[in-house]
């Protein structure tokens, strides 16, 4: 297996929610890992003064070099938009990783815009919240959660044990998918919840503001509420 000592720069691009929880619980497990964050000058700031990264910097190029892994924790469409532009900074052997919640479009990219001595695993931890950003970060965010796997023909055995270290010591427990077989399934029992919720929330509003009855509200209870708080989690992932 990898030795951990041998992660002497881990970059996460995007320190939100989960680029944050990452950090944090990576730093909490293992101090001594060096944890380069990528985005926002506010954010970066947030995130070094939470102890989610040691530095930071808004800089792909200053960011990523030397990384022997990267993570991509944004949203859908900027994993997509970031894996050409990462690519000509990215040492040999580089380990990329991301944690977009639909995997087969990220996979057909990686694969057609990663050189050929970078080593790409698509990832997804099935984890949220109806909060977001650095400051809902949390270390325990992972703690015994699913964190899926979808390798490819970029994923040599090096990588793939690269990948189950940092799963390890996050916490999570890994399920390894196809790419196809990991949007079909998470799209059933992850995506159109959120739908319903969704639908739900808007339907008891419309009710309410069509009737002006506020009894609505006030009857609302536990079962809602769960309701509400998926309705509330970020579709931008």
């Amino acid at each position: 297996m990898k030795e951990e000592s041998d992660f002497k720069k881990i970059t996460i691009i995007g320190v939100g929610l989960i680029g944050g929880s990452l950090g944090l619980a990576l730093k909490e497990n293992k101090p001594s890992f060096r944890i380069v964050g990528i985005d926002k000058q506010e954010i970066i700031e947030k995130a070094i003064t939470r102890g989610a990264i040691d530095e930071g910097t808004v800089n792909l190029e200053e960011g990523i070099k030397e990384a022997d892994i990267v993570i991509l924790a944004t949203p859908v469409k900027t994993i997509l938009d970031l894996l050409p532009q990462i690519n000509p900074f990215l040492k040999k052997e580089c380990l990329v990783t991301d944690t977009g919640s639909t995997k087969k479009q990220i996979v057909k990219r990686a694969n057609k815009m990663l050189s050929k001595d970078i080593h790409f695993v698509g990832g997804h931890p099935m984890v949220g919240s109806e909060k977001d950003g650095i400051d809902s970060a949390d270390p325990h965010l992972f703690q015994d959660k699913t964190y899926i796997l979808t390798p490819t023909n970029k994923s040599n055995l090096v990588a793939l044990e690269k990948t189950f270290s940092i799963i390890r010591i996050i916490g999570a427990k890994r399920l390894i998918l196809d790419p196809l077989d990991h949007d079909r399934i998470v799209g059933a029992v992850s995506h159109l919840p959120q739908i319903l919720a969704v639908s739900l929330t808007n339907m008891i509003s419309m009710l309410a503001q069509e009737e002006n009855n506020n009894s609505y509200f006030k009857a609302i209870g536990g079962g809602f509420k769960d309701m509400n708080r998926i309705a509330s989690s970020s579709y931008k992932i």
